[in-house]
Parts: structure tokens; sequence; C-alpha cells
């Protein structure tokens, strides 16, 4: 099963730098030192088990697990930025902006949106399928997904009846359009699309809520980025205002929750069960 994963992980590395060259210039080089930087690919990896899961071979679909990670990618560069999250290191790495500037920075995200979606559009297969996949990410990352989560997150004033709700729009809509993604192309029923929707929130919740969780008590040489930074930013992190004992249960509800909706649509993949609890019992 982990070399399964391992070897779809390889994959999925090999096809993000497709293209991508970093003799070009600035832009390039910014974009290639983002996507260069180590990373669990965990939404592209859910992504490409999933089809497994549906007996389809997910190599076939390399271009769209590319785009996934670019715009996840991007989302993080962005996040980094001194206007939004001011972060120095992620992934135990210098930000795009430290390693190169702010400006470039903010290009090298602009352009990996962009270019999530031309590799969208190499995919072979049936347009209407395709278009349907495009609404479904766009979705989880526009104005009622991950942007607006993120206004949220930037706008939030201590009122802690919105932490669920940004956690759910700033990165679980985003791994529901991934589920719902892999099942357009499973050709699932739409009970099963539903519960699996269902799934990819309770999963990005918990994984948001994680990562509070991390920001309390997590190692910052192994989580690799600067830790603590929550409750001097006022940021909404659930544990600051539900303690950490809750948070837990909270997170292991939230698995729980999404195991029994990923039984509900008839999935049992261990790769893909291996991922999703990798999402949420994790270290970093």
């Amino acid at each position: 099963m982990r070399a399964n994963i391992e070897n779809l992980t390889q994959r999925v590395d090999q096809s993000l730098l497709a293209g991508v060259n970093p003799g070009a210039g600035i832009l390039e080089s910014a974009i290639h030192y983002a996507l260069s930087v180590k990373g669990k690919r965990l939404r592209p990896l859910l992504f490409l088990t999933l089809l497994e899961a549906f007996g389809h071979d997910p190599l076939a679909y390399l271009d769209i697990a590319s785009a996934i990670e670019y715009i996840h990618t991007y989302s993080l560069i962005h996040d980094d930025l001194p206007a939004m999250d001011n972060d120095d290191f992620r992934r135990g790495m210098p930000t795009v902006h430290k390693k190169f500037n702010e400006p470039i920075a903010l290009l090298a995200g602009d352009t990996l949106l962009t270019m999530a979606f031309e590799r969208l559009s190499w995919t072979e297969i049936k347009p209407d399928r395709l278009v349907h996949i495009l609404r479904l990410l766009t979705a989880g990352i526009g104005k009622q997904g991950m942007a607006w989560g993120q206004v949220l997150d930037l706008e939030f004033r201590g009122d802690k009846s919105l932490i669920m709700e940004i956690h759910r729009r700033k990165t679980a809509e985003f791994i529901k359009a991934v589920f719902l993604s892999a099942a357009e192309i499973g050709e699932l029923g739409q009970k099963e699309r539903d519960w699996l929707g269902e799934a990819g929130i309770a999963i990005g919740v918990a994984f948001q809520l994680v990562d509070d969780l991390l920001d309390i008590e997590g190692d910052e040489a192994e989580v690799g980025k600067k830790l603590k930074k929550d409750e001097e930013n006022r940021s909404p992190n659930a544990v600051l205002f539900f303690g950490p004992d809750v948070v837990k249960e909270m997170i292991d509800d939230s698995y729980r929750k999404a195991r029994q909706l990923i039984g509900q649509a008839g999935i049992d993949f261990p790769p893909f069960l291996y991922l999703v609890e990798r999402m949420v019992y994790r270290s970093k």
C-alpha cells in the first residue's frame, strides 16, 4: 500500500514540474521553488487513490491531480504573505516571498492558479465532465469557499461561533471539491456523491483543527514553520476558544463521521483510507 502511495507521489512530483523551467527567469524560478519544496501532496493523492477505488487508472488523470496541487500551492504562497499570515517558513524552508520578494510571490501564486486551469484543459475526458470538475474546484476556492474563508479569518474579531465556518470555507470546501471531482469521473450516484462530499467537509474541518492544535502544542522543527502565532495574532484558533481537550474530541468526532460517510458511499480502498487517516492524525 505504501509503495503504491510513494509511486503516486513521485509521479505527481514529476508532473508538477512539467514545463516549468527555473532558468527561464525569476517568475518560473519562484514557481519551481514553491513546487519543489517537499510536501505531503495529500490532496492530489486523495484524488488519485479515489479514482483507483473506482477502478480507474490514476496515472491517466495526473493533469487534474497537478492542477489540484497548483491550486493548493498558490493558496499557501498567498497565505504566507505579510498581508495575510506573514510566515517566514513553510515546510522548513523560506517562504516564497522570503526567498524572492513579495511582488514575485504574489505573481507566482497568481500564475500557479492560472496554470491549474491550463493543466485541467489538457485532460482527455468528456467536455461536460471536465466542465463539471471546473465548477466543483472553482466553487471550492472562490467567493463561497477558500477566498471567503480567508476573508473571514482576516476579519475575525473573537466571535468563536464563526470558527467552524472559517475552517469549513478556508480548508474543507476545497477538499470536498477534490473528493467530488473524483466522484464525477467515477460516475457515482447522487446519494454516494452527497455522502462523499460531506466526508470531505468533515475531513477538511478535522485537518484545520489539527493545524490549530499543532500551533499550540506542536514541535516547530517538525512542523516546519513558526508556531504559537495564533494567540498573538488573535487568529480563529479553536484551541484558544474551546481548549485542547474539546478540540481533540472534535477532531475524533469529525474523523469518525468522515469514515462512516465514506463507508456509506461504498468506498473501502486501503490506500485512500490510509490517506484520510493521515490527513487527521499527523504531527505536521
